[in-house]
């Protein structure tokens, strides 16, 4: 029985285009009416559009498709189903990867604004930081990483500000990813610009930087003269994360976290 792309269109839900698509890609040829140009679609062509509508799902391209139909030999389909397995366990992984950031990211927030001005010891764990900005600007030669962080790692990224010398006011702003999540993704981080904040105890405390201006290295005074109240000695610099900006009825708020390594 011979099928029109009406009927393919009606029975199979097929629109027009999708069939001249897969026409021009190889992947059917249906039969061909010279004196009216009318497409007409076998038993065998349908089969054809069914198992390129399945390789689809699977997430396989039109150009890979028309291989596995019409080239491919057993051991070439078993090579494309085995990569694209290795694919999905990839993307599964970054998911994964990216609803736990989601929830420590909700956890973050839920700290502020009660906990503002409130003193924690932490174990942090080591986190890979790609500087993009230093005070208010940006420098002519942003580093690869920068951009990688800024672009393609965003969701397992967060903004990060980094004091080099806690004794002055010099800092930066940039992009930080879980040293834990970069070896898990198993992807090679260009090193070059990239500072390493090392796993360690730190003394740490949420403050609200308001509105643009507010941020200056005097905002976390409070945190160094608490740690000096502990007896606890810097070891490290100081750091922190962007919690949120929020909008409330008492004017705008700009709530980070902040990280001073010590020595207990």
């Amino acid at each position: 029985m011979r099928y029109t792309q009406k009927d393919m269109r009606e029975r199979l839900g097929i629109s027009r285009d999708t069939l001249r698509l897969y026409e021009r890609r190889g992947i059917i040829q249906p039969e061909v009416d010279p004196s009216n140009g009318y497409r007409y679609y076998d038993s065998w062509q349908v089969n054809l559009i069914w198992d390129c509508k399945l390789y689809q799902g699977m997430g396989f391209s039109l150009a890979e498709i028309g291989k596995i139909l019409h080239e491919d030999d057993l051991d070439a389909l078993r090579g494309r189903v085995r990569d694209r397995r290795d694919a999905l366990t990839r993307e599964l992984r970054r998911l994964e990867l990216e609803l736990e950031e989601c929830e420590l990211y909700l956890d973050e927030l839920g700290t502020v604004p009660g906990g503002l001005g409130d003193f924690e010891l932490l174990q942090v764990e080591e986190r890979l930081f790609a500087p993009a900005r230093e005070v208010h600007d940006f420098p002519e030669g942003t580093t690869r990483a920068a951009i990688r962080f800024m672009n393609q790692e965003t969701s397992l990224t967060r903004p990060l500000f980094w004091f080099p010398d806690i004794s002055e006011g010099r800092y930066f702003w940039g992009f930080s990813m879980r040293a834990s999540v970069s070896a898990t993704l198993g992807e090679d981080v260009d090193e070059h610009g990239v500072v390493r904040l090392p796993a360690c105890r730190a003394l740490s405390t949420r403050c609200d930087a308001h509105e643009r201006g507010g941020f200056d290295r005097a905002l976390f005074d409070d945190l160094v003269e608490e740690a000096g109240r502990r007896g606890l000695r810097p070891r490290g610099d100081l750091y922190g994360t962007l919690v949120g900006r929020a909008h409330g009825s008492d004017g705008y708020h700009r709530y980070v976290h902040a990280f001073l390594p010590v020595e207990c």
